[in-house]
């Protein structure tokens, strides 16, 4: 969970990254304008609450001045609780949380932009999660295993070798993939490894150094440099250094706050102002 309020971030767009977390933006202001496709930004509406399933490709994100709120990385297993529907059910393609949450959602908007320090801030965010979750776990337990093996090795791990160790077939293990996150192992593994590679290369981009892909590459799992590539423009439409050049000034502004899964540690920037985290 982060707290974002950006004041010197000029207005334009950028790409929201394919990950293994579920967005869920709780905005304290008119809201995120995002849309699947960029030709479909300029029809998007403000949402004050953005929430949005697993997808494999960059969806796109209208960035403002004085955008606030609170964004979470959502685990897809914990979906059931907090959201009522499986991570399954969630659109990758239409971001509004009112369809999902109904009213709760302006509630929640609401109080956000009501506090008066990102203490009260992420004390409104983290009530709710407590209230919505209670403690109830209603996903497999071979799921959970599954995810944290899949996670622990950054997406390395075979499907095969995941199913033996949770005692599935590997069909069966996808079957309640799919019906639980929307995705196969296999799709999910893509996206870890993506995850750890595109948050790498930001904090480095960040820190206004040189990025050295081929490591990047190898230090995340990929083949090499060119697989690494390829899957850049598979999930996003662009190679790295074309997304690198395109996004710079999204990156040195803050505009990604992303997380590497190995180290749980945000990417950010000066440049937008109050940004904290509980």
């Amino acid at each position: 969970m982060m707290g974002y309020r950006a004041v010197d971030v000029p207005d334009g767009t950028h790409l929201g990254m394919p990950s293994a977390s579920l967005t869920f933006i709780v905005s304290a202001d008119d809201g995120v304008e995002a849309a699947a496709d960029v030709g479909q930004l300029p029809l998007a509406r403000p949402q004050r609450v953005i929430l949005g399933g697993l997808h494999v490709r960059a969806s796109h994100v209208r960035q403002r001045r004085g955008q606030a709120g609170v964004q979470l990385a959502v685990h897809p297993l914990a979906a059931r609780a907090l959201f009522g529907v499986p991570a399954a059910e969630l659109s990758v393609d239409d971001f509004d949380g009112s369809a999902v949450l109904g009213a709760v959602a302006t509630e929640l908007s609401d109080r956000v932009a009501e506090a008066t320090s990102w203490q009260r801030a992420f004390g409104v965010v983290a009530d709710f999660v407590q209230r919505r979750s209670d403690g109830r776990d209603d996903v497999r337990p071979e799921l959970h295993h599954a995810w944290r093996m899949m996670r622990c090795s950054g997406g390395r791990v075979s499907v095969a070798t995941v199913a033996a160790e949770v005692g599935l077939t590997p069909r069966h293990l996808g079957t309640l993939f799919r019906r639980e996150v929307g995705l196969a192992p296999k799709a999910v593994a893509r996206l870890m490894r993506f995850e750890t590679a595109t948050a790498r290369i930001a904090r480095r981009v960040a820190e206004g150094g040189c990025v050295d892909l081929a490591g990047v590459a190898t230090s995340t799992g990929f083949s090499d440099q060119a697989h690494l590539s390829a899957e850049f423009v598979a999930f996003t439409g662009l190679p790295p250094r074309k997304w690198i050049g395109a996004e710079f000034r999204n990156i040195q502004d803050g505009g990604h706050r992303m997380s590497d899964p190995d180290n749980h540690d945000p990417v950010e920037s000066g440049r937008l102002a109050d940004t904290a985290s509980p």
